[in-house]
This record gives C-alpha cells, sequence and structure tokens, in this order.
C-alpha cells in the first residue's frame, strides 16, 4: 500500500477495521482507497479476499457497505473485476467479472465464465450460483450457447 505518512496509514487502518469486520473478510492488495461517503473501498493491484471458505483473485475488487443503527458497517456487495479466480468449497471459478450478493450468497459471473463444480465444467455468458441452495444457472445471449461437461460415475 503507497499511502504517504504514518497518519494517513494509521487512518486509512482504523477507518478500514471498522468498515470490514476481520473475521468477515480479510482482503490484500497494492492498494487500497476508502471512500466513506459512498459507502466503498476499493482494491486495487494483485487483489486476494478470503471470506470464510471463499478465496477470491482479481485485479480490481469494490466493498459496498452499508451503515446500519449504531454506526455498525455491514457489506453488501463485492465486485471483482479483470482476471477474477474464485473458489468456494467444491466450487472454482475463472471470469473477466464476478459480482458477490452477500445477503442472497449468490455469484454472478460475466465475460467468459468457467466454473467448475468437482470435476464438472460449464460455460455461458453468464453463471450464477446459489451457494445457500447448491445451485447454479449458466445463460446465453443472443445466439450464444451454454457448453457443459459432466462426469457421471
Amino acid at each position: 500500500m503507497k499511502l504517504t505518512g504514518i497518519f494517513s496509514i494509521i487512518f486509512i487502518f482504523l477507518i478500514f477495521a471498522t468498515i470490514i469486520n476481520a473475521s468477515e473478510i480479510n482482503i490484500t492488495s497494492d492498494k487500497m482507497q476508502v471512500f466513506e461517503s459512498e459507502g466503498l473501498v476499493l482494491f486495487t493491484g494483485n487483489v486476494f479476499g478470503v471470506k470464510g471458505d471463499l478465496k477470491v483473485w482479481c485485479d480490481k475488487m469494490y466493498v459496498y457497505y452499508t451503515t446500519t443503527q449504531g454506526e455498525k458497517r455491514e457489506i453488501k456487495k463485492i465486485i471483482a473485476l479483470g482476471r477474477v479466480i474464485i473458489e468456494k468449497g467444491k466450487w472454482k471459478a475463472y471470469a473477466g467479472k464476478a459480482v458477490y450478493f452477500k445477503t442472497q450468497e449468490k455469484l454472478v459471473l460475466e465475460e467468459t465464465p468457467k466454473v467448475w463444480h468437482d470435476k464438472n465444467l460449464v460455460e455461458g455468458e453468464i453463471v450464477i450460483i446459489y451457494f445457500n441452495e447448491d445451485k447454479s444457472e449458466v445463460l446465453s445471449k443472443g445466439e450464444g450457447r451454454v457448453r457443459a461437461h459432466v462426469y457421471f460415475e
């Protein structure tokens, strides 16, 4: 993280610690910017995030949060952009863009997504994974097609 002055580093750390509870999500990157009025933390460069068993690697990550009563901040959405790799349990995915909706435990993958569940692979223009329901949808647009490689044992 390239910030000038020790006070800037301490200030950013204190803001970030109140925005995101360390047991909720841990993120490392080359740079971090906090936009308090927008409810946004932006991470850029070699981003790696962990939330429980959800792991994300990407070029840029936007973490959106809301402030509840008592000034508690909660994550509502995470957007990962650029060379996105995601792992969660038996799921593994590659895409150009991923949007994670915390309250719904839903992940929407776009820009040439490829998703594996164990050895099974699906590809389409949009892949939606519902983690709470252990299900997924693969969608195509226009004349695009959905591809699946499914292994039966």
